[in-house]
């Protein structure tokens, strides 16, 4: 099954080379389905063309931060080469768990409007 959201393309980290992806991109698909029934998005809804960057990022922190958690294992937490990967799951779980608290249901649904057309809002000033 294709990954409705992200795809290989879009993971350019290089820990992710020589790995088969497809697992991974699949529940990437499910956490952003369901970030996205959480917010009150129906999964018809979510915009895929284009998928919102914030989005499309949080999939891609997401198979990133499962990799490693793969790498990582449950045995042996001492072995050196896999301190590179305990420190990589940390950065992206913090990244994963900012953008999950940024993405809004505009972004999901493609209904944000472009910064030019947005209100400026001024206030007063005052002189003393």
């Amino acid at each position: 099954m294709a990954s409705n959201y992200i795809n290989a393309n879009d993971i350019k980290a290089n820990i992710s080379i020589g790995f088969d992806l497809e697992e991974y991109l699949e529940e990437a698909d499910g956490e952003i389905e369901d970030l996205a029934q959480k917010l009150g998005v129906s999964t018809t809804d979510i915009e895929t063309n284009p998928i919102h960057y914030k989005v499309k990022r949080y999939g891609v922190v997401y198979v990133l931060m499962r990799l490693c958690q793969d790498k990582i294992g449950t045995n042996n937490p001492d072995v050196p080469e896999i301190e590179k990967y305990m420190v990589l799951y940390g950065v992206y779980m913090k990244e994963y768990e900012r953008l999950k608290s940024e993405i809004s249901v505009e972004m999901l649904t493609g209904n944000v409007n472009e910064i030019r057309d947005r209100a400026i809002l001024s206030g007063a000033i005052y002189r003393s």
